[in-house]
This record gives C-alpha cells, structure tokens and sequence, in this order.
C-alpha cells in the first residue's frame, strides 16, 4: 500500500515538475532579452557571431555628403567594415573597422586611410568593449586620438546608429539605411 502512495505520488508531482521547470526556463529566456541588453555579457567568453546584425550594406548623410559602411558577415573571430566618406566629386576618407575576438571579449580596431589610402596615423585606434545587447554594441577608445567611445545600433530592420563621443565631448549620431 505504501508503494501504492507513492507512486501515486510520483504521477501527481511529475506534472507539476515539468510546469515549474517550464516556467523557470521561459523567466531565464525571458529576462535580460525585452531590453535586448545582456547585463552578463562582459563577464563571459563572446563569440563575434553575436554581432553578426551588423551585416549589411549601409548608407546615409554626412557633412553635406554620403557615408557608406560594408560590413562583411562574421568569420574566423572577427568581422570587418569598409567605410567611405564622399562628396559629389571627392572621397573624404575610407576606413577599415576590424573587431574581434580576444582575451574573452571583443576589441576594435580601426584605421583612417584619406583618398591615396596613405594611414592617417601609423597604428590603428583600438577601443575595448563597455556594452553588448541583442542589436547593439559600444567600445571605449583605449590608445592615443581614439574617440571616447563608439557604439552601433540596429533598432530596426532597415535602420543602423553609429554614435560617437569625440575626445572633445562631442556627441555625433549618424543614422544610415540598409542599401537594398
């Protein structure tokens, strides 16, 4: 009779578990991804598949001309931008954007070329990751003349953000459109 009861125990609490674990699991899912911020992300291991929403071709106004960012798909523990800033009859400047993985975070590196693609500074600037999300990314410039921080942002689809904070406290946001 005992193992009567229990078995009847063990069929009555098995659905209750399996509710309790589905719960917990969708809380787990669930925090953390409605403001699209991962709290815990700097303190683990981050594979550069996570900003693989910078993909795409990018394009939009600037200083009475046109920026235009390519970023190429992640591979090989990087992803990497071409930038070219222009004006009707002149390129301003191109740059390359290389972040990727190292000592368990994300680092990016990036590099100014002026139109004969002559370095405007012998090394690139470097910035160290303060913040990643789900469509969002932001670096603080660690060497000599990099900017105080740089983030991106897709909130959405067809829409991408690059903010700056010069070394001078100037706030510069750029708004480009996904280049159908």
């Amino acid at each position: 009779m005992l193992d009567e009861r229990l078995g009847i125990l063990r069929v009555t609490m098995k659905p209750l578990l399996n509710t309790t674990l589905l719960a917990l699991l969708l809380a787990i899912g669930f925090s953390g991804g409605i403001s699209g911020q991962d709290e815990s992300a700097l303190n683990g291991t981050l594979s550069i598949d996570r900003l693989s929403w910078l993909t795409g071709n990018w394009k939009g106004p600037r200083d009475g001309g046109v920026l235009e960012e390519i970023w190429l798909p992640p591979r090989a523990g990087t992803i990497t931008a071409l930038v070219r800033s222009s004006e009707e009859s002149d390129t301003r400047f191109v740059e390359i954007v290389h972040i990727r993985e190292i000592n368990d975070s994300l680092e990016l590196n990036l590099q100014l070329f002026n139109n004969s693609l002559e370095p405007e500074n012998i090394s690139a600037h470097n910035f160290e990751l303060t913040e990643i999300g789900s469509s969002f990314v932001a670096f603080k410039g660690i060497s000599d003349g990099a900017h105080g921080s740089l983030s991106y942002e897709r909130p959405e689809e067809n829409l991408f953000f690059i903010r700056i904070e010069t070394n001078d406290g100037e706030q510069i946001e750029i708004r480009l459109t996904l280049v159908e």
